[in-house]
Order: C-alpha cells, then sequence, then structure tokens
C-alpha cells in the first residue's frame, strides 16, 4: 500500500456552523440528511456515552463537530450522473453517534439524573438504582424549550466532495488517526474526578 497521490492534496475549506442538535435531527427524520452511508459504522455507543453527551451539552463542554457532506452541489451531480435522483441532500460522515442520541433524548428514550435540572424545571421522574431520574418531555415547557433551542447545539463543518469515495476518505482521516483511550486511561480520570468530587467546582463522578 503506498500513501502516494496522483495529485496535491486538494484543501477542502469545510465551512462551520452552529445548528441546533434538533435542527440536525429533522433533516435525518426528514430524508434530507442519511447518518447511515455505506463506510459508517453502526449504533456503537453504550447508554453511558449518550448519558454523557447530555451532560457535555448541559455543562456547557465543547463538543466535536459533526461534518457532513453537501451532495447538493455541481460537482457531486458531474460525478453521479447529474442529478441527486431520490437521494438526501446530505451525508453524516462523522457524528452519526451524537445526532441518534440527540434524536433519543428529544423522543423521551433516553433518561438522565433528575439531579442535572433545576428542581422547578422537572415536572415527572422514574426511580432507577441510581435515584431518580427525567426524561426530556418531563421538562417543564420553559426548560424544553431552553434546551433545544439555546443548550443543545452541535457544531457542523460542511464539505462539497464530489464522491461517496471522498467522503470515505474523510472518514478514515477523522476516525482512522488518533489511537483510542484505555480502559485504564478512562479509569485513572474517572478516580482522580471521584476523588475531587467533594471539592468545590469539582465535576461529578
Amino acid at each position: 500500500m503506498t500513501l502516494q497521490t496522483a495529485a496535491p492534496i486538494e484543501h477542502l475549506s469545510l465551512k462551520t456552523t452552529y445548528p441546533s442538535a434538533r435542527e440536525l435531527v429533522r433533516l435525518v427524520s426528514d430524508g434530507l440528511m442519511t447518518a447511515d452511508p455505506p463506510y459508517q459504522r453502526g449504533r456503537a455507543w453504550e447508554p453511558g456515552q449518550r448519558v454523557a453527551l447530555i451532560e457535555s451539552w448541559l455543562s456547557g463542554t465543547p463538543i466535536p463537530a459533526v461534518i457532513v457532506n453537501d451532495r447538493d452541489s455541481p460537482g457531486w451531480y458531474q460525478a453521479n450522473g447529474g442529478s441527486l435522483a431520490d437521494g438526501p441532500c446530505y451525508a453524516v460522515i462523522d457524528g452519526k453517534q451524537r445526532i441518534e442520541t440527540a434524536a433519543a433524548w428529544f423522543a423521551g428514550r433516553l433518561a438522565v439524573p433528575a439531579s442535572w435540572f433545576r428542581r422547578g424545571d422537572v415536572t415527572q421522574t422514574e426511580d432507577t438504582g441510581d435515584g431518580p431520574y427525567v426524561r426530556y418531555p418531563w421538562l417543564s415547557r420553559g426548560a424544553r424549550t431552553q434546551f433545544a433551542i439555546d443548550t443543545a447545539h452541535l457544531p457542523q463543518a460542511t464539505a462539497k466532495v464530489a464522491t461517496i469515495e471522498d467522503e470515505a476518505r474523510i472518514y478514515l482521516r477523522v476516525n482512522g488517526a488518533g489511537t483510542p483511550q484505555t480502559a485504564e486511561d478512562l479509569a485513572r480520570a474517572a478516580g482522580i474526578a471521584a476523588n475531587a468530587a467533594g471539592s468545590p467546582g469539582a465535576p461529578r463522578p
């Protein structure tokens, strides 16, 4: 296998925007965006990872950009027979798990600790081994509106590449270059967070 290319690498110049997570969920549900191009993996996140995304939104922790390809472009038309046919306008190259998690949360299929919200913003809870949990539909109308409009955003970087092979190359660059965190790495950080939980401003375990 060679890393040589037939021509110099072209700079993609991706445009970055900051749509609400609900907007991206709507694009997928309306068929305007596919989260399942053939190079994508299936559902990979565990429930705890999905809950952690909600915590990140609430705490204001930066979330990596979702990368999509705008197929409604002259380059895509030229490379794919001159039309989109009946296909979606956008394809999710990276960020499928984040969008799926947002869809589950807004639909009430995901529950998180009720203590993450102000007491007056919670209208109903369910008992769990970790205490009361709440689902998005069980938040007050004001809390739901604030979360959907002001809190839950996903940065979006938009490419305009011409082929599905180009999309797959971006997917590989984003997902194949890093070194995964080991269970030992994560356990060490979790232990430090738990030990500091009693300190002012310390993160929750």
